[in-house]
């Protein structure tokens, strides 16, 4: 069994047994012992092992409700709305932390802040790297209302450690959190809300939040132009990284191409890195892609150069605004070399009415059919 049958398996199985209860069950997080309220292929969606489209288009038959297509919906609205919006990005990889809050920052990144359930999320991020989404709300509502901490760093945190860490999902939904990408309405967490939705396992949880919460305040971004597809293929050599890494439906362009690369971009500084289990999981999913792709090859980033040798243009399927994009475009200039980026034409619609609300997109995509 490739990895592909494997991660559809997962979703199958969750649909035909799970799916009826998903939109009553949805918000429970019960432990790491039962999941089974939730998909758990965000490992599998975040590295297009699944492709979001071709979940949306399975989910047709049955989603009667569309609450679990709208979730596939939310990843798709935060990448195209990063792509409107790329100085968000850039502003948050520039954040540096100058303030005296070290004891604090080491507390709440140990686990040791007292505060019993944020603590278990920390042990359950660090050893199973992954959180319920509703957890993933109520840790970082905690982080940034309760703890005082910058949002921007628990947000590295949980890149750190997840699987299914994505750029623009991570780095936006923590936005939203902070009442940032809405009109000033913050998520809170409160007691009463925990002690429901987790079945009361966390009876003493002391969160303190104030009544008169401080607005974090933050720049007002301007929308950028959108990339458009260009011709392609340029080159002989084509490029990809694993945040893409779905080829099962473009055997057409893989074999346009003499050698394909798929860069190991294990990052990049003391402030942006991955824990040992990431890092795994993606040198495994990696390996597993380079067996299904004549005249393929794995490579560090920092190997590229000298495979490259006496090419002028690549191209590389568009890894999305992240680390890796910034790390592809960063050799290109050192090493003046034009990049030729293949987009999916299904990103480029669905960024075009990604620059606003979620809701109005989700409406848009409905009404006009965008697959």
């Amino acid at each position: 069994m490739n990895i592909f049958d494997e991660a559809n398996d997962l979703l199958d199985n969750f649909i035909f047994d799970h799916l009826n209860s998903y939109h009553q069950l949805r918000n429970y997080d019960y432990g790491i012992e039962n999941r089974t309220n939730v998909s758990q292929i965000s490992k599998y969606t975040s590295h297009r092992i699944l492709y979001e489209f071709d979940i949306i288009e399975k989910l047709k038959k049955y989603d009667k409700k569309q609450k679990y297509t709208d979730e596939i919906l939310w990843r798709i609205y935060w990448k195209g709305y990063l792509e409107n919006y790329k100085s968000i990005w850039f502003e948050y990889i520039n954040f540096k932390e100058n303030s005296n809050n070290s004891y604090l920052i080491s507390s709440a990144m140990n686990g040791k802040t007292g505060i019993d359930c944020f603590d278990t999320w920390i042990e359950e991020l660090k050893e199973n790297n992954y959180l319920h989404n509703h957890a993933r709300m109520w840790f970082a509502s905690i982080w940034i209302f309760t703890l005082g901490l910058p949002w921007q760093l628990g947000a590295r945190l949980f890149m750190k450690h997840l699987l299914d860490g994505d750029a623009a999902s991570n780095t936006l939904s923590w936005r939203w959190v902070a009442g940032m990408h809405t009109n000033k309405k913050p998520y809170l967490a409160s007691k009463e809300n925990i002690n429901k939705y987790t079945v009361n396992r966390f009876r003493d949880t002391p969160i303190s939040i104030s009544s008169k919460i401080n607005i974090i305040k933050h720049s007002q971004h301007q929308s950028n132009k959108l990339p458009v597809q260009r011709s392609f293929p340029n080159s002989n050599i084509l490029i990809m990284f694993d945040n893409d890494m779905d080829i099962m439906n473009r055997s057409t362009l893989f074999n346009s191409y003499s050698k394909v690369y798929i860069l190991r971009n294990i990052p990049i500084n003391n402030e942006f890195e991955l824990s040992e289990n990431v890092s795994q999981f993606k040198r495994g999913l990696i390996d597993k892609i380079n067996k299904l792709i004549p005249n393929s090859k794995v490579l560090k980033l920092t190997d590229l150069g000298i495979n490259l040798s006496g090419h002028s243009i690549i191209d590389v399927i568009y890894p999305g605004i992240g680390h890796n994009l910034d790390s592809i475009n960063k050799f290109a200039n050192q090493n003046q070399i034009i990049i030729n980026y293949i987009y999916r034409e299904e990103d480029l619609k669905c960024w075009n009415y990604t620059n606003s609300g979620f809701y109005k997109f989700k409406t848009l995509f409905y009404r006009l059919n965008m697959i």
